[in-house]
């Protein structure tokens, strides 16, 4: 899973891919995505992994697979996706041609629900279906987490009948469909406005940065404050109060404060005086919300700085 790497103003142990468009994506060539046939008896079959596609040779007309065993739980609100698309190739002539998919919860065999959906026959080639999960279920409810899914071949294949699974992906219908985004959605149907590209402006929830915007690796990058001297090692504690600010606000040292200098969060000085006195009283009341920075230098040559946030 590739994590956020900014805060935009605006899963299992198995090998299925998570990209940055958040899908789930299962891609069957040679390997079983961590798939295994079901245990009950009636819904038996073989998986092999072939190199374009997972076989699935079945015991019985019912023949089941699930993404997982009974341990595993990809911890999924059912309202994160709203799709699954499936790409398979049916070879036999059934003449119920279902297939289902199934939705488990955790810990459970017996699916939440689950959603037929019709699929050709005698297939030469691999086709596409579509599912909505907001369609109403063929059976059950959709609710709670999904902990796994399951696919079961058309109903009515005879006793040694393949079906061949190539992929299956749960995606969101609704994202950005620029494909020269940083947040690309390739299977969205539906753009939601949410498209972000490098230069657009953002927040690396650093506050000792400013100007923060995507750079062209689609990271959320600051430009460090430099001009903001930091307390040096052994420099006197003093004391800021209220913090937050909303309007005026008080500075209390041990010492003779001789001078004090504010900076805002972009690093420009928005005020020095020179006060000569252990406490001083600062009006903030026509700034505006944000970060500041405050410097003190002290009657002995040493100095100290707080930052503070003024917030209405």
């Amino acid at each position: 899973m590739k994590p956020q790497k900014f805060s935009f103003l605006v899963c299992s142990m198995f090998a299925f891919l998570v990209n940055a468009g958040a899908q789930i994506e299962y891609n069957w060539q040679n390997s079983k995505e961590g798939w295994v046939s079901a245990s009950e008896s009636n819904l038996g079959c073989v998986l092999v992994a072939q190199p374009n596609a997972l076989a699935m040779k079945a015991f019985n007309q019912t023949p089941v697979m699930r993404s997982g065993t009974l341990q595993d739980d990809l911890n999924i609100d059912v309202s994160t996706y709203d799709r699954v698309q499936v790409r398979l190739r049916n070879t036999t002539a059934s003449g119920n041609p279902n297939a289902r998919l199934f939705i488990y919860p955790p810990g459970s065999n017996t699916a939440t629900c689950n959603y037929n959906f019709e699929v050709d026959t005698m297939m030469a080639e691999f086709s596409t279906y579509i599912i909505s999960l907001d369609d109403v279920p063929t059976n059950g409810t959709l609710e709670g987490s999904i902990a796994r899914f399951g696919l079961r071949a058309p109903w009515g294949v005879a006793n040694g009948d393949t079906i061949f699974w190539e992929s299956m992906v749960v995606y969101n219908s609704l994202g950005c469909t620029d494909s020269l985004s940083c947040n690309f959605s390739p299977y969205a149907e539906e753009d939601d406005d949410s498209c972000y590209f490098p230069g657009n402006p953002c927040d690396d929830g650093d506050d000792s940065t400013v100007n923060d915007t995507i750079d062209d690796n689609c990271e959320c990058v600051g430009q460090p404050i430099t001009n903001i001297l930091s307390p040096q090692t052994g420099s006197l504690k003093l004391c800021l109060f209220p913090n937050p600010v909303s309007a005026r606000f008080q500075i209390e040292a041990p010492i003779r404060i001789v001078e004090a200098e504010v900076y805002d969060a972009s690093g420009t000085s928005i005020m020095v005086s020179k006060p000569s006195a252990q406490t001083i009283s600062v009006d903030a009341s026509d700034w505006s919300s944000g970060n500041y920075h405050i410097r003190l230098v002290y009657a002995d040559g040493s100095t100290g700085s707080e930052t503070f946030i003024v917030f209405r």
